[in-house]
């Protein structure tokens, strides 16, 4: 008889207590888990098969991956090529998807930096490279750790190493790959990352006129939430590159993610300023308008959007939104009768928009909140995208 239907939470919570009870079975009996690795990783597939037998594929292979990752963490054998080999071997081949092994190999990569075996992790490790980028920060720290290991006299020029370390976060910055791929080292104390904001500290230094250095630790501070850390590199990118449109976009939006009005009135006025022909501006002082629930200041930008030639269905969708946002029913459903006019019903967008829009207008008030910001939400990536404005 299959287990009754979990939510996934829930799920997820029995895997972490799984995952925990398996890190502290290998960290007591390491020796017996070296001498028997077929058998141990059979172990863990069978009890995955037994506790969870509807798990999905790639939540199955990520259980397997974390096991490998807690096992090369704790084991006492030198890490070899033949001991990484063998171990990687029956990874795979307890695995359901037998077929690509990017976060295995990461996994010895970075066990092999931590043995001080740099040349045998970037042969590891040089297989993803722009597959995640925090692979190639591994690199490159692997190149500067070996001119570290040459006792370079700090007087002297930087050698062949460092300058190759060097090249290797240059290249990153250029090629900017995604920073999240490998989602087992998404944790942000996870060696990966801690490596990855080194080699980017380090980078700071190396190009401090290079503004994709600032890019990726904006990205990826806000991928691992850090808000502190993600505002004060905003603070330093938009001082340094103060007509950098992107910078100043992501600061707006912090500054609208924290509620801070007058700071992100501030960078419209600033943009407004420093790009007078720019749509973006405008577009940014109508959603802060919004946001503030203010009649008035929204009137007077959107004076301004007519003036900037802003599309007419895009306006009346505006007014639809600010309706919303005031919780105003009766006028939001009169003003997207407009929108739909303008639309000649052809607008595919805008009958699915509207069925969110009744949600709000007839729904019970949870269910007039969730469309609220349903709406607000989807209204907002429309015109950026129609305006081509860039989030960040």
């Amino acid at each position: 008889m299959e287990d009754a239907w979990q939510p996934e939470a829930l799920r997820n919570r029995r895997l972490e207590q799984f995952q925990a009870t398996m890190s502290d079975y290998i960290e007591k009996n390491i020796g017996q888990v070296e001498e028997s690795l077929p058998v141990f990783f059979g172990h863990v597939a069978a009890t995955l098969d037994k506790t969870f037998p509807n798990l999905d594929d790639r939540s199955y292979d990520d259980f397997i991956d974390s096991v490998t990752l807690t096992l090369l963490n704790t084991t006492r054998e030198s890490p070899t090529p033949e001991f990484l080999e063998k171990t990687l071997r029956h990874a795979m081949g307890n695995k359901r998807r037998r077929k690509g092994r990017a976060t295995l190999d990461v996994v010895a990569g970075l066990k092999l930096i931590d043995a001080g075996n740099y040349g045998l992790a970037i042969e590891y490790l040089a297989r993803y490279r722009n597959y995640d980028g925090r692979v190639n920060a591994a690199i490159a720290y692997s190149l500067y750790a070996q001119s570290l290991a040459a006792n370079r006299k700090q007087e002297l020029r930087p050698n062949e190493m460092e300058l190759r370390a060097r090249e290797e976060m240059m290249a990153l910055c250029r090629a900017r790959p995604p920073l999240d791929r490998l989602g087992i080292f998404n944790r942000k104390d996870a060696r990966l990352n801690r490596i990855f904001w080194y080699m980017l500290d380090l980078a700071f230094t190396w190009f401090p006129s290079e503004p994709e250095v600032y890019r990726m630790g904006i990205l990826r501070a806000k991928q691992e939430g850090d808000i502190e850390h993600r505002r004060r590199l905003l603070a330093l990118a938009t001082e340094r590159f103060a007509d950098d449109r992107g910078f100043l976009a992501e600061a707006f939006t912090v500054h609208v993610e924290q509620r801070n009005g007058s700071g992100a009135a501030a960078i419209v006025k600033q943009m407004m300023q420093q790009f007078p022909d720019d749509p973006g501006p405008i577009y940014f002082g109508l959603k802060l308008a919004i946001l503030g629930s203010q009649p008035a200041s929204y009137a007077s930008f959107r004076k301004l959007a007519i003036l900037k030639q802003f599309p007419r269905h895009l306006l009346l969708l505006l007014d639809t939104l600010l309706e919303v946002m005031c919780n105003r029913k009766n006028e939001s459903y009169l003003c997207f009768e407009e929108v739909k006019k303008a639309s000649s019903g052809r607008d595919y967008y805008t009958a699915a928009l509207e069925y969110i829009l009744r949600d709000f207008i007839e729904g019970d008030d949870e269910r007039s909140k969730r469309a609220r910001s349903a709406f607000f939400s989807s209204v907002d990536q429309y015109c950026m995208s129609a305006l081509s404005i860039r989030e960040s």
